[in-house]
């Protein structure tokens, strides 16, 4: 189990651990959530000392985790969500499927990511609760991920293929891989936000189905880079419940 969290903070950040094979890393997938609480939770603290020892302004103090989150993500997660934005744009299958695997961002993806860092900037700006929010949304954002996999099936054969395959609630164990994570989810967000919470996983999920949809719609199938965009705006559909609900 040890091995397989390891595998999976390798995966879904920049902190290296020995080689695991994409495989290996999706048997161990029901585990993010777990991983996103310990980002959320690494870069609270940051949050926390900024804003203890010398800034007070929390538009700055929100550019800062932005930034702290992509870089301990890797930028991986917002670059898919970029390729998402530009293929979902394009016209016709092929093209959007091109679109989807070009390295190059174009300009689709450039204004979502603007709209998106900003959004991000603005909600986490009126978290009250920073440490909280930040544990919270994370470990909701990857859940989203892991319940898009259980339910979902890959477009083509590439990197969500694994994913897809062993997480499948049609696969051996898959049902029982996706209630622990369920359960582990659930066990994280509840005590730290009580109903507020459940709402945001509510929303989160409501936001994932969608952007299921539209991959189905657009590519026929689940895609790495679905996997990355719906991480991102799940995230960001959590930070904002927790703030109004």
């Amino acid at each position: 189990m040890i091995r397989g969290l390891l595998a999976a903070i390798s995966f879904l950040t920049i902190i290296p651990s020995r080689g695991h094979s994409l495989e290996y890393t999706a048997r161990h997938m029901f585990l993010f959530p777990v991983v996103g609480a310990f980002i959320g939770l690494i870069v609270g603290l940051l949050a926390y000392s900024l804003d203890i020892l010398f800034i007070e302004n929390y538009t700055l103090l929100a550019l800062i985790i932005v930034a702290s989150l992509l870089f301990i993500t890797g930028l991986h997660h917002t670059d898919a969500l970029a390729d998402f934005a530009d293929g979902v744009m394009a016209k016709g299958r092929e093209s959007k499927i091109r679109a989807l695997r070009d390295p190059a961002i174009g300009s689709a993806g450039t204004i979502v990511l603007i709209l998106y860092i900003l959004a991000l900037i603005i909600v986490i700006s009126s978290l009250n609760e920073l440490i909280i929010g930040l544990i919270v949304s994370e470990s909701i954002a990857k859940y989203s991920m892991v319940l898009q996999a259980s339910i979902g099936r890959s477009a083509w054969n590439g990197m969500s293929t694994p994913f897809t395959t062993i997480m499948s609630i049609k696969a051996r164990g898959g049902k029982i891989r996706l209630l622990v994570s369920t359960l582990l989810t659930i066990s994280l967000v509840y005590p730290l936000s009580s109903y507020k919470g459940i709402y945001a996983m509510i929303a989160s999920i409501i936001t994932m189905l969608i952007m299921l949809l539209v991959a189905y719609k657009n590519f026929n199938g689940v895609s790495g880079d679905l996997f990355g965009a719906t991480n991102e705006l799940t995230r960001l559909t959590s930070l904002t419940v927790l703030i109004y609900a």
